[in-house]
C-alpha cells in the first residue's frame, strides 16, 4: 500500500513538472509568433488576422492532446483539423498514421497551417482544380529510422520563390530545422514541394507511452 501511494506520488510529481514544461514552451512558442506577426503584418488588421490563425492552429492541436491526457497526437488528426471540412476534401493523404509528442505536435500544426495557408492564397487551393498530395514514409538512413513528409502541390498557378522572408518562412524553414528536421522545397512550374525529415526519435512519444504510439483511425 505504502509502495503505491510513493509510485502514485512520483508519478503525479512528474505529470505536474511535464505540464510546467511544455507549459512554458507554449507560451514562448506563442510569444514568438505574436512578436514576428507584429513586425510582419504591414497593417493591424493584417497582423490580428495572422496572428489569429497562427494561434488557432496551436489550440487544436493542444486540444487533442488534451483529449489524449499529452500523451500524444495522432498526426492525421493534426492534418484533418488544420483543413476543415471545406478543403479537406481537396487533400490526399498517405503514410501519415502515426502520433507524435507534444513538441512535434505544435510544430507540425503550424508548419501544416503555413502551407495550407499558402496554398488557399497564391497555390493549389486557390482555384478549384488544385489538389494536395501529403505522403508520410518511415524509412532507415544511415542506420537511423526517420519520418519524412512530402506536401507536393498540382493544378494551382505557377509558383516562384518568395522574394522576401516572413514570419511563415521562419516556421517552414529555420524554427523546423531548430527542431531537428532537414528541409527540402522545390518550387515547380507544377506546383510548391515541400519535404521534411527527422529522426523517429524526436517526434514519438516518450518510452511510457510507448503502446499509444501507433495511429489506429
Amino acid at each position: 500500500m505504502l509502495f503505491s501511494l510513493s509510485a502514485a506520488q512520483s508519478r503525479q510529481n512528474f505529470l505536474v513538472r511535464e505540464l510546467q514544461h511544455r507549459t512554458q514552451n507554449l507560451f514562448a512558442v506563442i510569444q514568438s509568433i505574436i512578436a514576428r506577426s507584429l513586425i510582419e503584418g504591414p497593417t493591424v488588421a493584417q497582423a490580428k488576422q495572422v496572428i489569429t490563425g497562427r494561434l488557432q492552429a496551436l489550440a487544436r492541436t493542444h486540444a487533442i492532446l488534451a483529449g489524449a491526457a499529452w500523451e500524444g497526437a495522432p498526426l492525421p488528426e493534426i492534418l484533418k483539423r488544420e483543413f476543415g471540412e471545406e478543403f479537406y476534401k481537396y487533400v490526399k493523404i498517405r503514410g501519415c498514421d502515426i502520433v507524435v509528442n507534444a513538441d512535434a505536435a505544435h510544430q507540425f500544426a503550424l508548419i501544416i497551417h503555413e502551407l495550407a495557408t499558402n496554398a488557399l492564397k497564391y497555390g493549389a487551393l486557390s482555384v478549384p482544380s488544385g489538389r494536395i498530395s501529403i505522403l508520410g514514409k518511415v524509412k532507415q538512413a544511415s542506420g537511423v529510422s526517420q519520418f519524412s513528409l512530402t506536401w507536393s502541390e498540382k493544378g494551382g498557378p505557377p509558383v516562384a520563390k518568395p522574394t522576401r522572408k516572413g514570419f511563415g518562412s521562419v516556421i517552414l524553414f529555420d524554427a523546423a530545422k531548430q527542431f531537428g528536421m532537414d528541409i527540402n522545397v522545390q518550387y515547380d512550374t507544377t506546383g510548391l514541394r515541400y519535404e521534411l525529415r527527422v529522426p523517429t526519435h524526436q517526434i514519438s512519444p516518450s518510452m511510457r507511452t510507448e503502446t499509444a504510439s501507433v495511429y489506429h483511425p
